[in-house]
């Protein structure tokens, strides 16, 4: 009995390794990440590649009842976008939809004229030198003051005579304004408390009270006081108290 069932298992064996000769298996044209090559001639294995899509079964051409893997035409499965696709936006778009900010206002400031600087007026051995940028008329009266230079004082000279031989204070200051062609008479000094314009000139500027007056002219005063001795008409570069005395200027001076 035992003999037999050996007998047996033998052609069984002998059965199943002739059954599994006659199963040919083309070549496998699937991907190289597969890992299946030539000698993968399981015909379970070849069932499993077909499910997956990648072969189809066919019936040997030999009318065998092996099959063989031919090449399936279904597509291979796309692997899952995990990533998002990115959008590429044209620049002109991308400049066109940007949200749009109000300019921010800018504060400006108002615009100053330019302050005129005035030139001075030197002295130079007793004489007043104009500046160049000194008006004619402000050089008429430089060169007027610069006349009087010589004459001593003399109470009310320059009134009753204009070219005198000598001047007071007001006596000098309205020869220098006549022949600078800005005053057609002669003032006393209380004359000139209503002279011309208020307040202090660019060039010529007037300081009066009752009873004396005197004139600056580009920063050098032309004065009969302003000292303990009283003296002729002298330009005096010192300064001299103003206190209750008013300034007047010329128009346009």
């Amino acid at each position: 009995m035992k003999i037999l069932s050996l007998t047996i298992l033998k052609s069984l064996a002998v059965l199943l390794s002739l059954s599994l000769t006659s199963c040919q298996v083309s070549p496998l044209w699937g991907p190289p990440s597969s890992g299946l090559s030539q000698d993968s001639n399981s015909v379970g294995g070849a069932s499993v590649l077909a499910q997956a899509g990648y072969f189809t079964l066919a019936p040997d051409e030999g009318g065998g009842r092996g099959s063989y893997l031919t090449a399936s035409r279904m597509a291979r499965p796309s692997p899952v976008m995990t990533q998002r696709p990115q959008v590429i936006v044209p620049r002109q778009l991308q400049q066109s939809q940007r949200p749009r900010t109000a300019p921010v206002p800018q504060l400006v400031r108002p615009l100053r004229s330019p302050q005129v600087s005035r030139g001075k007026v030197r002295l130079v051995n007793g004489l007043a030198i104009a500046p160049p940028d000194a008006p004619p008329v402000v050089r008429r009266a430089i060169a007027a003051g610069n006349r009087l230079q010589n004459f001593p004082y003399k109470w009310g000279g320059g009134h009753a005579i204009l070219d005198d031989t000598g001047y007071d204070c007001s006596g000098a200051v309205s020869y220098v304004l006549r022949e600078a062609g800005i005053m057609p008479d002669q003032r006393t000094s209380r004359g000139f408390l209503n002279y011309g314009e208020a307040g202090e000139g660019d060039w010529i500027t007037v300081w009066s009270k009752d009873g004396h007056v005197f004139m600056i002219i580009g920063g050098l005063r032309l004065d009969t006081g302003g000292s303990t001795q009283r003296t002729g008409p002298r330009w005096k570069a010192k300064s001299r108290h103003y206190k209750g005395f008013l300034p007047r200027h010329p128009r346009g001076l």
